[in-house]
């Protein structure tokens, strides 16, 4: 028990130990700038800077030096900065990239594919023309050594200004001052020899920096005024071109904020709205097309609600079956074979979705199962072709489903610039800007007689649906419409046969509600299997038929310093 207490004391000191060990953190150890006033009325800078990383790793630092100075007027000046080289303490070069950001010139140093640590030393030298000021009694530098936007603590700052060797010590003038910008603080000293001058400070904080004012007797250097800057903003281009993008895009916001939101039920109003038809009693003909051909359940219950989905499909896989191209064999409740019976790849009375569908449900084999199976490349494919087969028969100029995206596109781009009221408009109006042809709205029409007449349960339409040769034939078109059981209750007190493509596991004899019950389990069980495989979260499998790769998933990102 005494042990116990005690290794429980070593470990409690241990771990306060860590708790109030001081936090490491960047520090500047040494700060020096060597600056030469040069007869020419240039200055050379030498800034050499020890820079201790502690334990972080990193690759190397930037340095910022502003070449944007303003006179007591406020008028800006460009001053004219060349980076000379950049090297280490030995001399040898760094790498270093220069950008422009803001009125300041930024020197990145370090090797991207590097890191190091601890104490590192950087010399940069470089030239400035237009530093200098001249005044009636004298000229002048006025020079912020350091900046005033470290972020970190500088240690042994100091600045040396050597002036030309003509100039006699006691007729310079210089000052010095620290502290955050503005400051007037004068936490530094300075000691003048001969013609140089040397100014220092022990310790500045992070934003805080140091600057020093030199003066000396007119003559001895060369007079190179700063080159007025005139910002872009400022100048009567950029206030012309500023003011036409600006205009632009008030315009553009008045476009997208108030005129698309009007615009887009106008629109649905001036060429959404499907073509006006003549009137079809009530028929039991599929629609056809213009060349006379009678159109498949897939096509008929896309074209009524504009929208291909799995009903169409399985339909389609009915009506083929019932053309001989497979047998549909009920193994179990909600499971099912398919037996191919003949070949289809040179049938030329098969559309290209029709071909798809067979081809991705065999996929070259002579049976198949549904239950189980990742259908949903193949049914994106047929999808895709029944949308076009649409377009190419003659009912709608543009593919519905492309029209709605761009209405869908158009709505999540709204939301996510915060206009609410388009996201909305958009989304609602989405699914009504498909416009059919007026070909198209009159064989619509017709199909929608021909689902009325499958759902009718009046006694005038009893006789025309009185055998099975009736039920057969349009089963699949009411499986398209979503609509199978109703139109099997019309059967349900006649004596049937088993169909020729079907098998089913009941034995007794063959009775339309139960046959119809089977085609809605079938239809649930493919549209299952026609969905493509996700997570309870949406996101795609790796299994999925793209193939999962590195990188995919979850995770991700990153972030960090130079």
């Amino acid at each position: 028990m005494k042990r116990n207490i005690g290794i429980g004391i070593v470990v409690l000191i241990a771990v306060m130990s860590v708790l109030h060990t001081p936090v490491r953190a960047e520090v500047i150890r040494s700060y020096d700038a060597q600056i030469a006033v040069q007869k020419d009325g240039e200055i050379e800078v030498k800034e050499k800077i020890e820079y201790d990383f502690e334990y972080l790793y990193k690759h190397g630092i930037y340095r910022e030096i502003p070449y944007i100075k303003k006179n007591s007027d406020g008028k800006e000046y460009k001053l004219e900065v060349k980076i000379k080289s950049v090297v280490d303490e030995s001399g040898k070069k760094y790498e270093y990239l220069i950008s422009d950001v803001n009125g300041q010139m930024n020197i990145k140093i370090g090797d991207a594919n590097r890191t190091i640590t601890g104490l590192h030393t950087y010399s940069i030298t470089y030239s400035v023309r237009g530093a200098l000021s001249y005044f009636s009694n004298k000229d002048e530098l006025y020079w912020n050594v350091t900046g005033n936007e470290w972020q970190i603590p500088l240690q042994n700052v100091s600045a040396t200004v050597r002036l030309p060797s003509d100039i006699a010590i006691s007729d310079i003038q210089s000052i010095c001052y620290t502290g955050l910008s503005g400051s007037s603080q004068k936490n530094c000293k300075i000691i003048s020899e001969s013609a140089s001058t040397t100014i220092s400070t022990s310790q500045l904080s992070s934003n805080e920096g140091l600057t020093l004012v030199i003066g000396f007797p007119k003559g001895h250097v060369a007079i190179i005024e700063p080159v007025e800057y005139t910002a872009f903003e400022n100048t009567w281009y950029g206030k012309l071109l500023l003011g036409l993008l600006f205009g632009l895009l008030g315009i553009i916001a008045l476009i997208w904020y108030l005129f698309l939101p009007i615009y887009i039920p106008l629109k649905w109003y001036l060429t959404g709205r499907d073509p006006r038809s003549e009137s079809v009693r009530i028929w039991f003909d599929p629609p056809q097309t213009k060349k006379g051909r009678k159109l498949t359940p897939a096509e008929t219950g896309s074209l009524v609600d504009e929208t291909v989905d799995m009903k169409d499909i399985f339909g389609s896989i009915v009506h083929l079956a019932q053309r001989g191209y497979f047998k549909i064999i009920e193994d179990k409740k909600g499971e099912f074979t398919f037996v191919r019976k003949s070949g289809w790849k040179v049938d030329s009375s098969l559309l290209n979705f029709e071909t798809e569908l067979l081809d991705g449900l065999f996929n070259g084999k002579d049976e198949c199962k549904i239950k189980g199976r990742d259908l949903g490349s193949t049914m994106e494919l047929v999808t895709n072709s029944l949308y076009k087969q649409v377009v190419k028969d003659g009912f709608f100029k543009i593919d519905p489903q492309t029209t709605r995206g761009k209405y869908y596109a158009l709505g999540g781009i709204a939301l996510f610039t915060g206009n609410i009221f388009l996201a909305i408009v958009a989304i609602l109006f989405a699914k009504f800007m498909p416009a059919k042809t007026s070909e198209g709205a009159q064989q619509a029409s017709i199909g929608k007689s021909l689902k009325t007449f499958l759902t009718s349960q009046d006694r005038q339409f009893a006789f025309q649906a009185k055998n099975q040769m009736m039920f057969e034939k349009l089963l699949p078109y009411a499986i398209a419409f979503g609509v199978e059981r109703i139109w099997a209750d019309r059967f349900k007190d006649i004596v049937l046969s088993n169909p020729s493509w079907y098998v089913g596991n009941n034995s007794s004899t063959f009775n339309s509600i139960y046959f119809a019950n089977s085609m809605h389990r079938s239809v649930s069980t493919f549209s299952s299997a026609a969905t493509p495989t996700r997570s309870s979260s949406g996101f795609s499998s790796g299994f999925s038929s793209g193939g999962g790769f590195s990188g995919g998933g979850g995770g991700g990102g990153g972030g960090g310093s130079w």
